[in-house]
């Protein structure tokens, strides 16, 4: 890893024009990395880290600051694109390849002399990594249906949450590809709970953007609250924290609200699995808190909590939920969602269902559906919005 290449100020700074939040050595260096990639260029590289670390932001503050910045920017967010459509989606159709096929590029032709951002790439299947690795190598492809080859200038950007190279060792994902992508730089997100002095920067940043104007007062205690929690889901659980306290208190972040929501976020799941204890929260009669030498386990478990959650306030309705978890705002949109669109409500669904399915939580989910279970959603999701 590079060291830290930034000046004084950026050493006290909260943020930088990269959008990177925190105060942290670890981050002063990531911002550090960027500028030195963007000032070399590069024609791939791996961005990684656990479950919202904030893979996105990383990801436009590096495509902004390369000499690619202007030029085009395609999104191909793997767990997304349904599986019959990989292949046209990322290489394009020709006329007649199937019924109703029209002559339409896809991702790569696209974004011709600018950057591609592959999200969740461990998802793409072993032929389509092997193609990505042609095109990044500069060799042609062919559309869908087509006879001609296709060679096209573009620098690739990959992130992944989970560590592509014990999945390379496993033989889940291309060893090739693996070795290509961190061949011009490789760029390690460290979790939320080792960089807790970023905790309030990355609060700050997140009010600036939900509330603008009308800045909410922030209490001490709160922010005392939310640095010493352990944030499994690391910056998107803290995000969601900050939005679930702010429907509470809306005009103060106060320390009771905080207290509220990371008691419900330590709720134990079904099955019987204990609660661990939060700062500052002593439950009357309660057991200790187990511990675990496992963090993915916690991390899995956290997120099925959250998919829970936002499946009971959605009432059901897994678009509904997919909205209340960001699922609809595309990498690098977290800033700016704009308008709610039937693009953006199918790639709520779609994640959803993803995510679900990846956890295992769709028969719990249909249970629990068919059971008659009613809650009550927030009308600013309302699916009728635009």
């Amino acid at each position: 890893m590079a060291a830290d290449g930034g000046s004084n100020d950026d050493a006290t700074a909260t943020h930088d024009v990269l959008g990177l939040a925190g105060t942290s050595v670890a981050i002063r260096r990531l911002r550090a990395e960027i500028r030195s990639l963007g000032r070399t260029g590069f024609r791939a590289v791996l961005v990684q880290g656990e479950s919202g670390v904030g893979k996105e932001v990383v990801t436009e503050a590096l495509r902004l600051s390369s000499p690619r910045a202007p030029a085009p920017y395609e999104i191909y967010d793997c767990p997304a694109v349904p599986e019959d459509h990989l292949e046209s989606e990322l290489f394009g159709t020709s006329r007649g390849a199937f019924p109703g096929a029209l002559d339409k590029p896809g991702a790569l032709e696209r974004s011709h002399g600018g950057t591609i951002f592959f999200d969740e790439i461990a998802a793409m299947r072993r032929e389509h990594q092997a193609k990505v690795l042609r095109v990044i190598e500069g060799k042609s492809f062919r559309r869908v249906g087509g006879s001609r080859g296709i060679t096209v200038d573009v620098a690739v950007i990959a992130a992944a949450h989970e560590d592509l190279a014990d999945l390379a060792a496993a033989g889940t994902f291309r060893h090739d590809l693996y070795y290509r992508l961190i061949r011009d730089g490789s760029l390690l997100i460290p979790p939320l709970r080792e960089r807790p002095e970023d905790v309030a920067a990355l609060t700050r940043q997140y009010l600036d953007v939900a509330c603008g104007a009308r800045l909410p007062a922030i209490e001490p205690g709160a922010l005392t609250l939310l640095a010493s929690y352990h944030w499994p889901g690391n910056v998107r659980q803290l995000q969601t924290a900050l939005r679930m306290a702010l429907r509470r208190e809306p005009d103060a972040l106060t320390g009771a609200a905080i207290h509220e929501v990371l008691a419900r976020f330590e709720r134990a799941p079904a099955g019987g699995e204990r609660r661990r204890e939060v700062p500052g929260i002593v439950a009357e009669g309660a057991p200790p808190a187990e511990p675990t030498s496992d963090f993915h386990v916690v991390t899995a478990r956290t997120q099925r909590r959250l998919l829970i959650d936002a499946f009971a306030a959605a009432a059901g309705n897994k678009t509904a939920a997919g909205i209340l978890l960001g699922f609809h705002l595309s990498p690098g949109a977290a800033g700016s969602p704009g308008p709610m669109t039937d693009g953006r409500r199918n790639l709520a669904l779609r994640k959803f269902r993803y995510w679900c399915g990846r956890l295992g939580l769709n028969e719990i989910l249909t249970g629990r559906r068919t059971s008659g279970e009613r809650c009550v959603i927030d009308r600013s999701l309302s699916l009728d919005a635009d």
